[in-house]
């Protein structure tokens, strides 16, 4: 820097352009991030400590989606409205529920959905009579004991599902994918079973009576520990010794 750029610095207190560059220059694009508008500065650290402290019932269930309808606002539907807002969001708009892996005992505790029906002897349970949750995705959730009377589960997915002493009485499970499934003491009266798959289930002291196991497919072994007096069908894809006590029931 020549002697006259110094006497002008010292002189009007102006800054020598020299100055401005090496460690300096970060100064200076520091300045101009700040005089920017906030949707133009770039996210950093900040954002994710913004993510971070935000309640995790918030962003529990963020980002998944099933046709148009992500699953955070279906818990809340069914959850917090109950099974008759639940059907009637069902009847508004299209979307395929998704409660896959969730345990409803531990959900619907302090909800309205748990209770114990006026019409049903036994402790409190969740109460999901009459709801409609065709084609669910259901696999390897846990309901048992739950009243799911009257439910529509045509082809929902109800693999690996523990649905021990459920209650399915005149329920449509037409469809149903319940392979693995636990169904050890569920009742299954009058219910609709046509085309189920219940091949691995475990179905020991599951009552079947006046159900219609129309193509339900079944492994005989598991089915020798069930009710089925006076059970409906047109065709039952298990083999011989399934079909003779089938048959010796009256069915």
């Amino acid at each position: 820097m020549s002697w006259v750029n110094g006497f002008y610095a010292w002189l009007f207190g102006v800054r020598p352009q020299s100055s401005l560059k090496g460690s300096n220059a970060g100064d200076a694009s520091a300045g101009l991030d700040a005089g920017r508008p906030a949707s133009q500065k770039p996210s950093g650290a900040s954002a994710h400590q913004k993510d971070a402290s935000r309640p995790l019932e918030e962003h529990l269930y963020e980002g998944w989606t099933e046709a148009g309808v992500d699953h955070a606002k279906q818990h809340h539907w069914l959850f917090d409205e109950g099974v008759l807002h639940w059907n009637e969001r069902r009847g508004e708009q299209k979307f395929k529920p998704y409660f896959a892996g969730v345990n409803f005992l531990k959900a619907a505790a302090k909800t309205r959905l748990w209770g114990c029906p006026s019409d049903l002897a036994g402790p409190e349970r969740v109460v999901l009579s009459g709801i409609d949750l065709k084609f669910a995705d259901l696999q390897g959730s846990t309901l048992t004991r739950a009243d799911l009377r009257h439910a529509n589960l045509r082809g929902a997915n109800l693999r690996n599902a523990n649905l021990a002493s459920a209650n399915f009485e005149n329920a449509d499970l037409s469809d149903c994918d319940l392979r693995g499934a636990v169904l050890d003491g569920a009742d299954f009266s009058r219910a609709k079973l046509v085309s189920a798959n219940l091949s691995g289930a475990s179905v020991k002291g599951a009552n079947l009576a006046w159900a219609n196991v129309s193509h339900m497919i079944a492994c005989s072994d598991h089915l020798r520990d069930t009710n089925m007096f006076g059970v409906y069908r047109e065709d039952f894809s298990v083999d011989a010794m399934a079909r003779i006590q089938v048959a010796a029931v009256g069915a």
